[in-house]
């Protein structure tokens, strides 16, 4: 099948056990209707399909099972675009939105990236150990002044 047109690649980017959205839409009218889009990773992956009007899982990558949704309610207006839950390392690659009734489609390259550590969370320990001297002075400079008034 040749594609007519083919809109370009837009990428996406996430970190590690993130949930993102692949964008696919299209205002053509042949779409509104009764709209068969396959999304494919790498062009060969199935990763959703949605044959008129309707989620086919028949052929769905196992990856990608109970990880992969889409907005039905969006399909009338054209928007394809799902919603990859848990992402994973070997989810970065290109993805395609192959719009059949329209003969186009839609690339999304996903970046993914490990989710950074943030320093206070590597640190925290040692966050408190630090205040701990400001406090010992504080208890020493009360027991001292006690001591000192007591007496």
């Amino acid at each position: 099948m040749k594609w007519e047109k083919s809109v370009s690649l837009q990428d996406v980017q996430a970190f590690v056990g993130d949930t993102v959205i692949l964008p696919c839409s299209n205002s053509h009218e042949a779409l509104l209707v009764k709209g068969t889009v396959f999304w494919r990773f790498g062009d060969t992956i199935t990763v959703y399909d949605i044959t008129d009007s309707s989620v086919n899982f028949d052929e769905q990558a196992t990856s990608y099972k109970n990880r992969v949704d889409t907005f039905p309610a969006e399909w009338t207006k054209g928007n394809f675009s799902i919603k990859l839950r848990d992402v994973r390392k070997s989810d970065g690659g290109t993805y395609t939105c192959f719009l059949l009734n329209v003969n186009a489609k839609n690339k999304v390259q996903l970046t993914v990236k490990d989710r950074p550590v943030t320093p206070t969370d590597s640190n925290s320990r040692n966050g408190n150990v630090r205040r701990r001297p400001d406090r010992l002075s504080l208890l020493f400079a009360f027991l001292l002044g006690c001591s000192l008034l007591c007496a």
